[in-house]
This record gives structure tokens, sequence and C-alpha cells, in this order.
């Protein structure tokens, strides 16, 4: 099964490697960078989200989920398993970022993305989940497209944000702030 997985990792590395352009790379690296951190999700919705009376309590939601998937996905998760990146085969001339030097299993870019893209779904309106939901997608292909991780990485990093976010968000809505809007029932 390992094998089949492995496989189809180096397939897609490869076909998304043939999409490669100018416009592209840049497009993708800015993807990336806004991934990296989760900085796009605290400066676009944790801090307005904490200074809005509003959503203060998704804001809060936020910030412990995001909390708790990096302490799951790159503290106990990456570390454990130890998986090396596909950019650990390309010579740093054939990568477009630097290669990074952390493990490559989960994506903690995709997990973060999709965490905060879980949250949103539940607590807020489509105006703010669909925008979320972009951007998400957005970062998560640009993690294969630089080949920093394989599409395992990614569907990992993509199962664990939703969990996290999902679970982080039901959890404080029975017990922390029960009288949360849900945005979707």
């Amino acid at each position: 099964m390992f094998e089949r997985i492995r496989t189809l990792d180096n397939k897609v590395v490869e076909r998304i490697t043939a999409l490669h352009s100018n416009v592209m790379d840049k497009l993708m690296v800015i993807a990336t960078y806004a991934g990296t951190g989760a900085f796009v999700w605290w400066v676009a919705l944790v801090l307005p989200f904490i200074i809005s009376f509003k959503y203060r309590k998704v804001g809060i939601i936020l910030i412990v989920s995001l909390g708790l998937n990096y302490v799951i996905g790159e503290i106990l998760i990456k570390k454990t398993v130890g998986r090396d990146r596909p950019s650990t085969q390309i010579s740093q001339s054939d990568i477009i970022i630097a290669k990074p030097k952390d493990h490559s299993f989960p994506s903690g870019h995709t997990a973060s993305s999709f965490c905060s893209f879980a949250v949103t779904l539940l607590c807020c309106p489509p105006v703010i989940w669909i925008p979320a939901m972009f951007g998400a997608f957005l970062i998560a292909f640009s993690r294969l497209y630089l080949r920093v991780h394989y599409l395992s990485d990614v569907l990992g990093g993509l199962v664990l944000g939703l969990f996290d976010g999902t679970m982080i968000t039901l959890v404080f809505m029975q017990f922390v702030f029960p009288n949360i809007h849900v945005s979707f029932l």
C-alpha cells in the first residue's frame, strides 16, 4: 500500500512540474508565503475577528484551533513520521523557493489553511468562508506546485486541518460559547 502511495505521489509531482510557467511560479510563491506560519489566516481572520465584537468568539476559536493544529501537526506528527520532502531530490537551482528544513508529512500550510476554513465554515457567512476555502485550496496547491510536499502530505494536512478546526469549533459551541451562530445550518 505504501508503495502505491509513493508511486502516486511521484506521478503527481511529475505532472504538476509540467504546469510550471513564470506567471504560475510567481503566483504560487505568493500563495505559499501567505500560508507560512498561517500568516494570511492571522491577518485576514484572527486579528479582524478579535477586534470585532460580532466575530470575537470566532477569533478565539481560530486561535485555539490554529494552536492545537500546530502542536499536533508540526510537533507531534511531523517529528514522529519524519518523511523527507520531494525537494530533497531536486537541486537548489531547480527549485523556486528555499528548501524547507523540516519534514514533509503532513503539510502544515495545508493543515492551518483547512483548519481556518473549517472554523469559518461552521461560524461565518459564505462571504467569509468561501474566500477562506479558495485560499486554502490555493495554498495547498502551491505546496505541490513548488515541490515541497507530496500529494499525500497535502491530503494529510487537509484532513488534519478539517478535523482540528471542526472538533475545536464544536467543543467551543457546546461548552464555551453555546449561543454562537452556526452559519450553514
